[in-house]
């Protein structure tokens, strides 16, 4: 059997922090672009590419930590009986 070696939790999310500070920086020029609006426009594309950069995130530090999680995994719901009086 394979082990893993051991991996230092602080180093690992240390150095994975530049994808958030892109983040961070990116959303910084949008509110900054918008000054003055009361609303900000933010194309989907962007939208959809920060949800990336933050399932990423996600993903390498949940492998690391060993969690897992499963987003497309929908819990049944339980029947409910009904009494009909």
């Amino acid at each position: 059997m394979e082990t893993k070696p051991e991996v230092n939790l602080n180093k690992f999310v240390g150095r994975h922090l530049s994808q958030l500070k892109i983040l961070s920086r990116l959303l910084e020029h949008e509110l900054e672009a918008g000054k003055g609006a009361r609303e900000i426009t933010i194309e989907r594309h962007l939208i959809e590419n920060m949800l990336d950069t933050l399932e990423i995130f996600t993903d390498d530090c949940e492998s690391v930590t060993g969690a897992s999680r499963d987003r497309n995994k929908v819990e049944p719901q339980k029947p409910v009986v009904a009494r009909l009086n």
